[in-house]
């Protein structure tokens, strides 16, 4: 046999060899493979043997090359371990970690220090009971186990209920400090977890909080028949709807945002002559529906394929809307009222200005910090004064370019204050650019003596 054939010989057995041999990722798990050596696809030797060209050697390599059981791609495994873990700035990502807290088998309730959210801002998701491990893939876990509390009426003494609440204390102490411990040495959540504000609502661009609004009434107003009614709602304290309802923008849900395949909510038919209650006309709109409009306001929408159920996407609160409707035969509802404010769970932003403002210290006083629906509700007044300020404006030039028309031409309050100011600002403009604009005096030419 020549040199040069058993050189490409040897060429076509390392291509081989390089095809079938597995990577370094796929040798390393242990399970059944299926056996592909070089040797039970490989070319016979007598057909190298004919085959003395460069083209005919190159076509049975790519001839076999399909039948030879190679491992699945590297490329493919990689791509999937691309989602960085260690996103402490990503709100998405703090939502998807705390969303694995939800189920109450899983994860009973926590004294605040060591709730669910400061797990999820450190890096942790629920995986099992009472159980904790690191998204990042450290190997940290935690068994989050804290006692009752106790109370005078379960029938302790002072003694028993005393000892229990330094128990309690402790623990949270200690789970406070393993909460960052238990992660890897190497692990990044060890070294910094997410900010204060990343569970804050986005609410102070009012443009967005009212798209926000007409997004869940939209998909609220799709199951109307399931909401309860308007007197099965209770509301905080000093809210009030029709106020809140009358200074929406007129553009406020003009816009139709359903779920795509879905077909318009059903109008309930009313008698001649009557009105229905829970329904009030607005400026642009036809109606709102007020049950849907309240549990949009206070953070509340519907739930994708589960008829009848709302909740929060803030801290994933689930309502059975059913418990608080009349029974088909007239019997009173299992639960009423429907608290829309604490149902909520109590960290949530909606209802917790602490969580709205991330600002919010032990020590400092939550009364002046705003929950979210206070947010909102500040968040309309501000679109409806900007709204009626630049109806204002246009009333006066549309009067200022038609004299002729008999209707009176509305001005701003406080004009001739307003007018003052406003001389004054260009009086101090016009001082500033003479300053600037100020030309050094020209030399006098010296006379010679």
């Amino acid at each position: 046999m020549s040199y040069a054939l058993e050189t490409k010989k040897r060429k076509f057995h390392r291509v081989l060899e390089s095809l079938t041999r597995p990577s370094k990722t796929e040798s390393s798990k242990p399970g059944p493979q299926t056996p592909a050596t070089h040797l039970d696809h490989a070319p016979s030797a007598k057909r190298v043997r004919l085959n003395g060209r460069d083209d005919d050697l190159i076509a049975s390599v790519r001839k076999d090359i399909p039948k030879i059981a190679r491992p699945p791609s590297r490329a493919s495994s990689v791509s999937s371990q691309t989602r960085p873990t260690f996103v402490p700035w990503d709100r998405d990502r703090f939502l998807e970690r705390l969303e694995t807290f939800r189920r109450v088998d899983r994860w009973p309730p926590k004294p605040a220090a060591v709730n669910e959210v400061e797990w999820a801002k450190r890096g942790w998701i629920c995986t099992d009971v009472a159980r904790v491990t690191c998204v990042g893939g450290c190997g940290g876990s935690v068994v989050v186990k804290i006692p009752d509390e106790l109370d005078e009426l379960d029938g302790y003494d002072s003694e028993k209920i005393q000892e229990r609440k330094e128990v309690r204390m402790k623990l949270v102490q200690e789970y406070e400090n393993l909460m960052v411990q238990e992660h890897g040495g190497s692990c990044p959540w060890r070294n910094k977890g997410c900010d204060a504000t990343i569970h804050r609502l986005q609410l102070a661009n009012p443009d967005t909080a009212v798209s926000g609004l007409r997004t869940r009434y939209s998909h609220l107003v799709e199951i109307v028949d399931q909401l309860p009614d308007l007197g099965s709602l209770q509301t905080p304290e000093g809210f009030s709807t029709e106020d809140i309802i009358s200074i929406l923008p007129d553009d406020a849900f003009k816009q139709s945002n359903s779920r795509p395949g879905t077909a318009e909510a059903p109008q309930p038919e009313l008698e001649s002559g009557r009105e229905d209650p829970s329904e009030h006309p607005i400026r642009g709109v036809p109606s709102v529906n007020t049950p849907a409009f309240v549990l949009a306001f206070f953070g509340w929408d519907s739930v994708d394929g589960a008829p009848g159920l709302a909740a929060c996407s803030a801290c994933f609160r689930r309502l059975g809307l059913w418990i608080y409707k009349p029974k088909d035969k007239g019997d009173a509802p299992a639960l009423h009222p429907l608290d829309v404010v604490n149902e909520h769970m109590e960290y949530c932003p909606w209802i917790n200005g602490k969580a709205q403002s991330g600002s919010g210290k032990p020590s400092e006083k939550t009364d002046a910090l705003h929950s979210g629906w206070e947010v909102l509700a500040q968040a309309l007044r501000v679109k409806h004064l900007r709204q009626i300020r630049t109806g204002a404006s246009i009333g006066s030039r549309a009067g200022s370019e038609a004299p002729l028309v008999e209707d009176p031409v509305i001005e701003e309050p406080h004009d001739d204050a307003k007018r003052a100011q406003d001389r004054e600002w260009w009086a101090k403009i016009r001082r500033i650019r003479q300053v600037l604009n100020a030309k050094p005096p020209k030399k006098k030419p010296s006379t010679a003596q």
